[in-house]
């Protein structure tokens, strides 16, 4: 007990110092502030805005900021899905695998570029090493895409010129000051650990038996650093974090999920050293303290011992899957199977909620929408015009809010329905459907709707409904929320958050009990009949 106590407390503490100084990078970011070595990072930053013919001092409007993360997602989800059509003629691909089928080809490109990293596939098998390595472009566009809508939200708050920011400054410096940087020092730590990192595809060595046996290898360390700092969560290989070459010991498995939480625990840090340091230790502790009671219901159901990595054990298993499903990685050390009713419905909160701490960027703008309508609905309780950080909320932005939220059930719930009603389920799982098959359908819609990656179907699910189906559900899922909390902050942006105190304060303890009473109460009246009949009883 004393030992997995001290495992837990590492790696939150650590995973809280890494945010504490990512969040004076990121607001710094956010306000403009020189940086620490601005001259040198200028100087790395200026060949690409002069190639790229960007202009970082033209600051956009909410609607061009978003038509520039549409068309650089789309640009990259295209360049992905020909690579992977084309991957049988072009070179790197030591197995002489062929180019992937169109439905498939589809819901990879667009589970990367919408940083769901969902796959329907063993990486090992079903793709050529420069697949592997292309499939690494939007693992750095994606989350850099999603870490730049959310400086961008938060630097809309306390301005009132309705420009939001640069798209392409934030999402360069992102990049490159940020994501690439953080990505190869993990991946020499990897590395040193015995992570493989060659551009040799293949591995030929010996096996208990005595004879030879060839294994597919490849750039790993550096697939595996972005795959957990930049909340991706694919697999080089179809076991993901399970496989030894992914996570070779105990101390990576903390290494990993101390990256994971660190960009999702930053933006309230950021949040509150722009505007002011109690409203960000309330989102914060929100954070903490749902991460905390989810994971210790998830302990009390302890877990199978089948499918869990003994090098890990059951907590080291149960804290990385906490850890990863809640900051939206999805990436696994062990078979979902293996947990217990608890744990995979502690999970299924987690996606519901996405904010607990959700992705980079995108998990704190949830939670965000979360506090909107919590002042709404005090609002209305106490009969005070409700307000966020001194600015009115408007009914429109209220509208925005409620739509936002409704969007993932709709996501989830209507897909699952349709393919239980049109067979899809059972043609997959085979019939009687039981509730563990009802529950792996409906985490499968979650997971993509969540922009989340984990699942229980894997290779199983690639038939062209449920490419077809999830790859949809993710481009929704991913863009329609980020495009309703911009267009708030837009509104947000053309009146500025004013000194005045606050009818309902953002900050204290009462206002943190509130956020996260209702927050889980909106949570439960959307999803809990759904989690009853297949995933609390499995």
């Amino acid at each position: 007990m004393i030992e997995e106590a001290s495992q837990f407390v590492l790696v939150i503490v650590w995973a809280l110092i890494l945010a504490y100084f990512l969040g004076g990078y990121l607001t710094r970011l956010i306000t403009g502030r020189p940086r620490m070595f601005e001259t040198f990072l200028s100087r790395i930053e200026r060949p690409v805005f002069r190639i790229m013919g960007i202009d970082p001092t033209r600051s956009m409007t909410w609607k061009e900021y978003l038509f520039a993360l549409l068309s650089m997602n789309a640009l990259v989800g295209v360049f992905s899905f020909v690579v992977l059509l084309a991957q049988g003629v072009l070179p790197l691909n030591p197995t002489g695998v062929p180019g992937t089928s169109p439905d498939l080809a589809f819901h990879t490109a667009t589970s990367f570029a919408t940083n769901t990293d969902l796959q329907h596939y063993a990486g090992e098998a079903s793709l050529s090493l420069f697949s592997q390595l292309s499939l690494m472009v939007p693992m750095f566009i994606a989350p850099g895409t999603a870490i730049a809508a959310g400086i961008a939200f938060i630097r809309a708050l306390p301005t009132s010129t309705g420009k939001i920011g640069n798209f392409y400054a934030d999402l360069t410096r992102v990049v490159l000051t940020i994501l690439l940087p953080v990505s190869i020092v993990v991946a020499i730590l990897l590395n040193s650990q015995g992570v493989p990192q060659t551009l040799n595809g293949l591995l030929t060595t010996g096996s208990f038996e005595g004879a030879s046996q060839t294994i597919p290898i490849g750039p790993v360390a550096s697939w595996e650093s972005i795959k957990m700092f930049g909340q991706n969560g694919g697999g080089f290989f179809g076991a993901n974090s399970a496989h030894p070459f992914e996570n070779p010991n105990g101390f990576t498995n903390l290494l990993e999920v101390i990256f994971l939480l660190a960009v999702p625990l930053a933006f309230p840090i950021a949040y509150g050293k722009v505007l002011g340091r109690g409203r960000g230790l309330a989102f914060l502790a929100v954070i903490l303290v749902s991460f905390f009671l989810l994971f210790g219901f998830a302990l009390l159901g302890g877990g199978a011992p089948i499918g869990q990595e003994t090098r890990f054990q059951g907590f080291g298993s149960l804290l990385f899957q906490q850890s990863s499903i809640g900051a939206n990685t999805g990436a696994t050390n062990a078979l979902l199977e293996s947990l217990s009713h608890r744990a995979t419905t502690s999970l299924f909160v987690l996606m519901f909620i996405q904010a607990v701490p959700g992705g980079a960027g995108a998990g704190f703008m949830t939670l965000v929408i979360y506090a909107i309508l919590t002042l709404f609905l005090v609002g209305l309780i106490v009969g005070k015009t409700p307000e966020f950080i001194g600015i009115k909320i408007s009914p429109r932005q209220v509208r925005l809010a409620v739509i936002t939220f409704l969007v993932h059930p709709v996501l989830i719930l209507i897909p699952t329905a349709i393919a239980f009603v049109y067979g899809h389920v059972q043609g997959i799982l085979g019939t009687p459907t039981t509730p563990f098959g009802y529950t792996q359908a409906l985490y499968e819609f979650t997971s993509a709707a969540a922009n989340n990656g984990s699942d229980f179907l894997g290779t199983l699910a690639n038939t062209p409904f449920w490419n077809i189906a999830t790859g949809l559900v993710m481009v929704l899922g991913r863009y329609v929320p980020i495009g309703l909390m911009l267009a708030i902050a837009g509104e947000f942006s053309t009146q500025g958050a004013r000194g005045t105190p606050e009818p309902i304060r953002t900050d204290g303890l009462p206002f943190t009990v509130t956020l996260f009473g209702l927050t889980f109460l909106l949570s439960a009246l959307a999803f809990l009949p759904f989690l009853v009949i297949g995933p609390f009883v499995r």
